[in-house]
């Protein structure tokens, strides 16, 4: 792999941004309102243009906590109060699994919801009760077989991988890499997670330096972005090479235990508004910076005015 270390043009980014947020205030603002939500519908898209479109059954929140998606951005709008076809459990089984979900789920109807799907971002492996088995049936049964396109976004974290076997961490990578077939996959980790995944998987007799530990995790997954996260800033390993993304100014007394959360949130931004992937994580660092200056997450407005400060602070220097 041809390894290129070069230092992105913030300033030319975050111009970039702002244009796109300044063109597009009402979107932006109905996406951050939902930010939170499991499912959250593509605010680029007006209600009336899914109108003509069959229901597809109603997946609760349950349902997606369970499958190990922790926001899905949908172009289809759906009640999420109607109960006609809603998905219940109906086995005691414990564990409950892929299997036991397949019978209990409408795959058609599945297949047709995510087959409109813009971005999905799956919750940390750590986290998911054999989130390695659903996340490949998923694949298997849905992905696979009916959604026919390779423009949804998928998002992963594995989280802290101590505690897991270095066969259960290669098969989970082996299935991740699985959804580079339909579509575009970013891994999101920040360094400790990072560090713990090179100590079970490597434990090689050296200690490269960190950027070159991350190059070689990065070579030997099957995705197309690896995003590094630290204190305020995201290091990128793609296959055009490295990239370093220093955050936008933050007051030392700015904390939030949500920064990842955040920066989820604006980075999924960027990626519905089909931006690069360098603008994409600009976005997501201005939305985490913009929620610790503001205390909250930020609209429209006050994201662009973040933006817009954050450049002045560049055409000063």
């Amino acid at each position: 792999m041809n390894v290129l270390n070069h230092t992105p043009d913030t300033a030319l980014l975050l111009a970039k941004l702002a244009d796109i947020i300044g063109q597009n205030h009402e979107p932006v603002d109905r996406y951050l309102q939902q930010h939170g939500e499991h499912e959250i519908f593509n605010p680029l898209r007006e209600t009336g243009e899914t109108v003509a479109q069959p229901m597809v059954s109603y997946f609760p929140s349950t349902f997606w906590e369970m499958l190990g998606i922790r926001h899905i951005i949908s172009n289809i709008h759906r009640s999420k109060t109607a109960s006609q076809g809603q998905w219940t459990i109906t086995t005691d089984a414990d564990p409950y699994k892929w299997g036991h979900m397949r019978k209990d789920t409408s795959i058609e109807e599945l297949t047709k919801y995510l087959g409109d799907c813009c971005v999905i971002q799956f919750a940390d492996y750590v986290s998911v009760k054999d989130a390695a088995g659903f996340w490949d049936g998923l694949f298997a049964d849905v992905i696979k077989k009916g959604v026919d396109k390779r423009t949804i976004e998928y998002v992963f974290q594995l989280g802290d991988v101590t505690g897991h076997t270095v066969f259960e961490v290669d098969e989970v990578l082996d299935i991740i890499g699985q959804y580079n077939k339909h579509g575009r996959v970013s891994l999101v980790q920040d360094e400790q997670e990072s560090d713990k995944l090179w100590d079970l998987l490597c434990g090689i007799n050296y200690e490269p330096s960190a950027k070159e530990k991350y190059m070689l995790q990065f070579s030997t997954m099957r995705i197309d972005s690896l995003l590094i996260l630290y204190n305020n800033g995201v290091m990128l390993f793609s296959k055009e090479g490295h990239s370093d993304f220093p955050g936008g100014p933050v007051n030392n007394n700015q904390t939030s235990p949500h920064n990842r959360e955040f920066f989820l949130a604006g980075y999924r931004l960027g990626l519905l508004l089909h931006l690069t992937i360098p603008h994409a994580i600009v976005l997501g660092l201005a939305v985490s910076g913009a929620c610790r200056a503001n205390a909250s997450i930020p609209t429209s407005r006050s994201l662009l005015t973040y933006i817009n400060d954050w450049a002045s602070t560049i055409s000063n220097i």
